[in-house]
């Protein structure tokens, strides 16, 4: 899995550039990932680390929330479809909001947020 960080660029640690082999639609959804993982800390989401990455298997880009209670991962999914919400590499649910162009990034975050409060996650 590669990755771009998003948060503390002076922290050691696992992240690194988008895969050289990205493909333009992985390009324009690692972008989206990027802007949603910098609304989370504003929404109270503090992990020890969060990111936006490029999942080679998923074969998707990923938000991603590392805290005490594990890796939490939201998949960035094709247009139109929900997003699909990851705990420890599971899947444990879904957003209720569909990948549109009318749903904004903030509120996209505010929906993981929520998703996350609501199962005691963070």
């Amino acid at each position: 899995m590669s990755t771009t960080r998003t948060k503390k660029p002076t922290d050691p640690g696992c992240c690194v550039a988008a895969p050289a082999t990205a493909t333009p639609t992985q390009i324009t959804d690692l972008l989206q990932a990027r802007s949603i993982a910098q609304h989370l800390p504003a929404l109270g989401i503090i992990g020890d680390r969060i990111a936006a990455a490029v999942d080679a298997d998923a074969r998707a880009a990923v938000v991603r929330v590392d805290s005490r209670h594990g890796l939490f991962g939201l998949i960035i999914p094709p247009v139109g479809r929900a997003f699909p919400v990851m705990h420890n590499a599971r899947r444990i649910g879904a957003l209720n909001v569909r990948r549109i162009p009318a749903n904004s990034d903030s509120s996209i975050a505010t929906h993981l947020a929520a998703f996350l409060r609501d199962r005691a996650a963070l």
